[in-house]
């Protein structure tokens, strides 16, 4: 599509996989919008624009997804405005990543591997009055440009971009030789040296040159028969991909491991993409390392993603994991201080192997944060201990500005974020600004245990606050623990209870400490599904008090209590509930939500709640932080 008429013409010439839209903006206002073929081909749009100004053209790529089981992904070849042409890696060009907000902004690239924006920042004398070229009419590409300018290879599937050379470096490429020097990104005109053909040539060079700590991996298909082990010798090492040229490296049946680190100390892992792994394999593993990273990685199939075991400090961000058989990152015992972030995880656990999306277990101070976990078999993401002797023990984790969409998809027993702490002591974990939705169970008429967050086993001291946990089964549930904050969350439209708690550990009964101290406060609590409050064993096993209810029928039994502590039985209505002690202070009103018809739950800022105590939820930062 185009716009029919005016003075200035802006053509977009792009391509795509999958039938890529972008829509063509000016100053952000819509002019037209295009659907990409296979092909390149010229967008041409015509509009009225104020001449002898500057203006900001903006091609923003809005339908990133997979499709058919391929990625699409929008390819800008060049922008044409009024005759004047603008490459996408030109410097007056940038893409803003995910909403077009200012906020994640980089370089730009003709490669669109996520929805975003391509700003091109074009100034005065791209619509000089005099000089409007006259519109004209679309016209095929030329595959050979008068001047041949180097483009990068196109990625079938999105592979997140790192930085080109900047310094010293050992090359691999597909054409390499591993008798050449590897310190040239290519093979020379004479073919007498160039990249090598190999990375396991490539980690012999950086170990043996004390000036050359990086590798740069160039486009192409890279089949391992024996994993890339790193030890101590290979500390301070990076591979990496060479800009957004997709290296791909491909698992085999011989290799249950691709990268192995054991005692390597601060390496990075880059901007490559693994593919064609074993059930039972790992992608990377690290075990007995420290200061690891990896980051802008692409994962698919196999079994294990990204797996680090005594390895403190380690980072695990901005990668993107499809169909991992196992877990997409698992964080063991002994790899304290972590930090998993903005990493994108869509259908873990494929192989039937494992879990959860991310498993955190036996380490503690780790840090979960703006993550994105879709469609999860079992849990999403996963923190704690299992063994009752302390040994796995995990403390002090962050679970924050986290993304959950549809968990348990494939078990009766789990939740969308999910503690367990059977060593049964105080565990200071902080649950904070996630959104969680769409967590079902496999039979979601029967009797099932399928909660948004999943307070599990014992767990205590931990504080939920200002998430968002909707459209699940159940909302937040506290399983057998003590100490626990539940505060200023929004629990809204599970079909279950919005609220429960339960002291009885089926697997082991009584054990433990008697639930107390678990506080339940200032929640907004809508009940326009399911019931409110769910209680099972002792009477005082929460102090629920001054929250806000909302779409609560005060004439229906919506309050559920064993034992039988309500005037009418087990369950009962709201005066019911009120006179058996619970929830004093709390009010109904109407919360304000934006369209709660639409699942948007999210508070207007003339919510009443705010007045009332409530902290603003910074719902824009919740998710990706691109």
């Amino acid at each position: 599509m185009a716009t029919t008429s005016g003075k200035s013409t802006i053509t977009v010439t792009a391509e795509g996989t999958e039938r890529a839209h972008f829509t063509l903006l000016v100053d952000g206002r819509k002019i037209g919008d295009g659907t990409t073929g296979a092909t390149a081909k010229d967008f041409v749009f015509e509009t009225d624009l104020v001449q002898d100004q500057a203006h900001k053209v903006q091609i923003q790529y809005d339908n990133d997804g997979y499709v058919n089981g391929k990625d699409r992904n929008l390819i800008v070849n060049e922008i044409t405005i009024n005759g004047k042409s603008v490459l996408a890696t030109d410097d007056i060009v940038t893409y803003d990543k995910g909403a077009m907000d200012g906020r994640d902004v980089v370089a730009g690239q003709k490669g669109l591997w996520w929805n975003g924006t391509l700003v091109v920042d074009a100034d005065k004398s791209y619509f000089a009055g005099d000089e409007v070229a006259a519109p004209a009419e679309p016209t095929p590409v030329d595959p050979i440009p008068a001047d041949p300018i180097p483009t990068e290879p196109t990625p079938a599937e999105p592979t997140p971009g790192v930085a080109k050379p900047s310094g010293p470096g050992f090359y691999v490429a597909e054409n390499g030789n591993d008798s050449w020097s590897g310190k040239l990104a290519a093979p020379n005109a004479d073919g007498t040296d160039g990249p090598f053909a190999s990375l396991a040539k490539a980690q012999t060079a950086m170990r043996a040159d004390a000036t050359i700590d990086t590798t740069y991996v160039r486009g192409g298909d890279y089949y391992l028969n024996n994993p890339v082990w790193l030890d101590g010798q290979d500390s301070g090492i990076t591979f990496t991909g060479y800009g957004n040229e997709k290296a791909v490296i491909h698992g085999s049946a011989q290799a249950s491991v691709s990268f192995g680190l054991g005692g390597a100390r601060d390496v990075t892992i880059e901007g490559l993409t693994f593919t064609g792994g074993v059930a039972n394999g790992h992608y990377v593993f690290a075990d007995n390392a420290a200061g690891l990273t990896f980051a802008n990685n692409t994962v698919s199939g196999g079994g294990y993603g990204i797996t680090v075991q005594n390895s403190a400090n380690s980072k695990v961000i901005g990668n993107q994991f499809d169909r991992t058989g196992a877990e997409a990152i698992f964080v063991k015992a002994g790899s304290n201080a972590t930090l998993v972030s903005d990493n994108l995880i869509r259908n873990p656990n494929a192989a039937d192997r494992g879990d959860a999306g991310i498993w955190v277990n036996g380490s503690s101070d780790v840090k979960i944060i703006h993550n994105q976990i879709e469609n999860s078999p079992e849990k999403a993401i996963a923190v704690g201990s299992v063994q009752t002797d302390g040994s796995d023990a995990t403390y002090r984790a962050t679970i924050a500005f986290n993304k959950v969409v549809n968990a348990n998809l494939e078990s009766n027993d789990g939740g969308g974020i999910y503690l367990i702490n059977r060593q049964q002591d105080l565990t200071d974990h902080t649950i904070v600004n996630n959104d969680v939705s769409g967590t079902t169970a496999t039979n979601p008429t029967g009797q099932v245990a399928s909660w948004g967050i999943y307070l599990d086993d014992w767990t205590s001291g931990a504080t939920v606050k200002g998430n968002v946990v909707h459209d699940n089964i159940g909302g937040v549930f506290l399983h057998g623990g003590w100490n626990n904050t539940v505060t200023e969350n929004v629990i809204a439209g599970n079909s279950g209870a919005q609220i429960g708690l339960q002291q009885d550990v089926a697997w082991s009964g009584w054990k433990g400490k008697v639930m107390s101290g678990n506080d339940i406060s200032g929640n907004v609590v809508d009940v326009s599904e399911g019931m409110a409050v769910h209680i099972y064993g002792p009477a005082g096993v929460g102090n629920i008090h001054n929250n806000f209810y909302s779409s609560l029928d005060p004439s229906k039994d919506l309050f559920d209590v064993w034992p039988q502590v309500l005037a009418g039985g087990g369950k009962g209505h709201l005066a019911e509930w009120h006179a058996a002690g619970y929830d004093e202070g709390s009010v109904t009103l109407d919360p304000g939500f934006v369209n709660p018809g639409a699942d948007d739950f999210t508070l207007s800022a003339n919510s009443p709640v705010y007045g009332m105590g409530f902290d603003h939820i910074p719902y824009d930062d919740i998710g990706l932080l691109g």
